[in-house]
């Protein structure tokens, strides 16, 4: 029987929701929402009455915008959001966090300058960056907060202690921005220091006891567990710093990426643990709650707080209150009581995926686990019923999040759960028994971390053979988690309707209802592909994929055909083919594409296309098949393989067909396949003409100026095209005048990093196109840019920024 959620419920929603319109649309002014909130609260507790709820429910969506406003507004102008990709910068501060070897880890900058000099004018010029000549001063004094940070390349990781004053210099290596959501101002990019000393600085209040425990506690197990320390650390330090990106990914796609954060598992685990030792000790139960809640208390502020375990915490702290009192309470309002502190001390919490799965898989359970079991249980087995009905609900709440924000889901994962849960049950207080007896006998925490290990070597290997079930994982166009939503609420309208028929005299059995519910959901979800796609339209559409500094450009044909043209770079931090190019496919509704084309075999045009191939289907990928022996190309070629892709060779006079959309290569021709052809890979990028209809886009790779002048004396007015993809970035080697005034573009398309190192566009290029009467799109002041190409020639344009 389904119950009205309560009170308390409705007001987290309502400020929820509130907060989520503040975060997104600010404009409206953070004054003017909190004198209206203030003005409201006052009239609610004024003339509040239990049957006139409305005017509180008015106060707290007033103050809930004024909280998104507000943390948005902070979230945009942090120092850390505005400091310039590739910047030299000065720091001061410690590391929250032991840096694991060759991983990162947080770092509590204190005080940030941003050194200017001789070397700004080197790297604008597009060349390699080189030491300052001379410094400038600082242009943010005391710009504070954590930030992401790798050590100097080399470092001594075993060194560097949490909680120990450093000075450092290094670069600033910032992350694209994804949309118009803020976003947290940790989350801006990473800081790769490049010298690095210990001061002689006290540390804080901040940096003392609990970053002091926290470092001891990471350096014991480093050396009770080398093999498996950054598992270790993940599960019950909540630092995943020094996990092997390999670890992540076969954790998420096996669906168990949720174990490595500490979440009410982990909280609920220690909390039980603790209770029966209390309970073996016979403290009396009140003591033994008290004391309960506040060790867990104590753990989850050793961590830091992150919003998973705050949110256990709050929940176990709520229900032991309520056993202290005898006052059993709703769970969806110990849920609601849970989520107020957290969204009041930190807006942002808001947009944290964490936060959203942490809450949609509680909610989850109690929402559908008991529905789940009951059809199971005479199935299954008591046992075996639960645990499978708890991990599907949990699924099933949290798969629309996860896929919207990762772009992903793993079926598996309900499966995979049921052996790794045990043995993250056994783990967790295994390897915390060994850390504690180490403290006391250390031979004894070494024998007590042996059987540690091997519980970590299990789960681990759980995690490789559950990412490795063919089907087991998909990655999930973004409109598809809007066919899901909708078939939800089908089915729940379908059964309600029946339900009601039924109780009005007409005989319908439970099991009608649930085929007839079940069957309206799966007719929408197979539906919902063709009508979602013919809900875009016949148009052309060409979208300039935000990546930072490198190149990638989706083409959707009218009749929704999908061609990538390069896919970002990629680097040991950041691969913008998994990062940027897959999710935003699959945002697009993308499931194959027809082509993947890549113009060069340079790292900001490469890097991403193995992820690509990885997540999508590709029929074809074209290059300009010239012999290169850079590691991404020889990586990419035998993925290619391996997944039986076509390879083709870009060529001057060939051609690739689309439907109505053609595209002609015009560079490279057969030089390029010579061994003393120019070692400078931009001079044999691919460049092709797309033609639909009456309009035309020129697409130029990285081709330098020279190719350009080859292009103009072949083909001359042959190249004239409404829209230019601008060479190499917008670099001064390329856009040269004669080609422009053969070209005769009326938009130009510019993919470049935000406040890039090289200074791309360059301005001269930039006055070239204006003076020519182009209008410019710039990824890196538009983010990710989508051209409407309609049949009868007009373009439309959005822009996320």
């Amino acid at each position: 029987m389904n119950r009205p959620l309560p009170p308390l419920a409705w007001a987290a929603l309502a400020l929820l929701g509130a907060l989520a319109l503040g975060l997104r649309l600010p404009g409206a002014g953070v004054a003017v929402a909190v004198a209206l909130a203030i003005g409201l609260a006052a009239v609610a507790l004024l003339r509040a009455a239990p049957g006139r709820p409305a005017l509180a429910f008015a106060a707290l969506a007033a103050a809930g915008y004024a909280l998104g406003a507000a943390g948005g507004q902070a979230a945009r102008c942090d120092c850390r959001a505005l400091l310039p990709d590739g910047a030299r910068v000065a720091v001061r501060g410690v590391f929250e966090a032991r840096p694991a070897p060759g991983g990162a880890a947080p770092f509590r900058v204190e005080a940030l300058r941003l050194v200017v000099g001789a070397a700004a004018d080197g790297e604008a010029a597009g060349g390699t960056p080189t030491a300052p000549a001379a410094e400038g001063v600082a242009r943010w004094a005391g710009c504070a907060g954590t930030v992401r940070t790798r050590p100097p390349a080399g470092a001594d990781a075993a060194s560097l202690e949490a909680g120990q004053p450093v000075e450092g210099r290094g670069r600033w290596w910032a992350v694209p921005v994804e949309g118009s959501w803020p976003r947290r101002p940790e989350f801006s990019g990473t800081l790769l220091l490049e010298e690095l000393a210990v001061t002689a600085a006290e540390p804080g209040p901040r940096t003392g006891v609990l970053l002091r425990l926290r470092n001891g506690a990471q350096a014991r197990l480093r050396r009770l567990l080398p093999e498996r320390a950054a598992l270790a650390e993940a599960l019950l330090l909540a630092q995943t710093g020094g996990l092997d990106p390999e670890v992540r990914q076969r954790f998420a796609l096996s669906g168990l990426s949720h174990l490595l954060s500490i979440s009410g598992q982990h909280v609920g685990l220690i909390a039980g643990t603790l209770l029966l030792l209390f309970r073996l000790a016979r403290v009396a139960p009140r003591a033994a709650d008290g004391a309960a809640a506040a060790a867990i208390t104590a753990y989850v502020l050793f961590l830091g707080a992150p919003h998973a375990a705050a949110r256990a915490a709050l929940l176990l702290l709520l229900a032991l209150a309520g056993r202290i009192l005898q006052r059993p309470a709703d769970p969806y309002a110990l849920l609601a009581a849970a989520a107020l502190p957290l969204l009041a001390l930190d807006p942002m919490a808001a947009l944290d995926p964490g936060f959203q799965l942490s809450f949609a898989g509680v909610a989850g359970l109690i929402a559908l686990r008991r529905r789940l079991l009951e059809p199971l249980r005479p199935l299954l087995g008591r046992w075996l019923a639960d645990s499978i009905a708890t991990s599907l609900a949990a699924t099933l709440a949290t798969a629309p999040i996860a896929a919207l924000h990762f772009g992903t889901i793993a079926p598996v994962g309900i499966l995979a759960n049921l052996l790794a849960i045990p043995l993250v049950a056994a783990a967790v207080p295994a390897t915390a028994l060994a850390l504690g007896i180490s403290v006391v006998s250390w031979p004894t925490g070494q024998f007590l971390a042996g059987a540690a290990d091997l519980l970590l070597a299990a789960l681990d290997a759980v995690a490789r053979a559950a990412a490795a079930v063919p089907g087991g994982h998909a990655y999930v166009p973004a409109d598809q988690v809007g066919a899901w939503v909708l078939a939800a609420v089908a089915a729940a309208y379908v059964a309600g309707w029946l339900a009601r028929a039924a109780s009005g005299g007409a005989r319908i059995r439970p099991g009608v209802r649930r085929a007839v519910a079940a069957g309206a959901a799966l007719a929408l979800l197979l539906a919902w592909p063709s009508v979602a796609s013919r809900a875009r339209g016949g148009a052309l559409e060409i979208h300039a994929i935000d990546v930072g500094q490198g190149d990638a450009f989706a083409i959707r044909t009218p009749d929704r055909r999908w061609i990538l043209v390069d896919a970002g770079p990629r680097t040991d931090r950041y691969d913008a083919g998994r990062a940027r190019v897959v999710p935003y496919l699959l945002r697009q509704g993308v499931r194959r594409l027809d082509a993947l084309i890549l113009t060069h075999p340079d790292a900001d045009h490469i890097g991403g296309a193995a992820a690509v191939l990885d997540a999508l289907a590709v029929g074809v990928v074209v290059d300009p098949g010239r012999a290169a022996g850079k590691p991404l190309y020889i990586e990419l070629l035998a993925g290619a393989a391996a997944a039986g892709v076509q390879w083709r060779e870009a060529r001057s006079g060939r051609e690739l067909r689309a439907g109505d959309v053609v595209l002609h290569f015009l560079h490279p021709d057969g030089a390029g396949d010579s061994l003393d052809a120019p070692t400078n890979a931009n001079d044999l990028s691919a460049v092709f003409r797309l033609t639909y209809g009456g309009f035309a886009a020129l697409f130029m790779g990285d081709a330098p100026a020279a190719v350009e002048e080859l292009l103009v004396r072949r083909h001359g007015d042959g190249l004239r095209a409404q829209v230019l993809k601008v060479g190499h970035h917008g670099s001064s080697t390329s856009t040269s005048e004669s080609f422009l005034a053969a070209v005769d573009p009326a938009v130009a398309l510019v993919s470049a990093g935000r406040r890039n190192r090289y200074g791309h566009p360059a301005p001269a290029v930039i006055r070239r196109l204006e003076r020519h009467g182009v209008r410019i799109l710039r990824t890196d002041l538009s983010g990710h840019v989508a051209l409407r190409v309609q049949p009868d020639g007009r373009i439309e344009v959005e822009t996320t920024r």
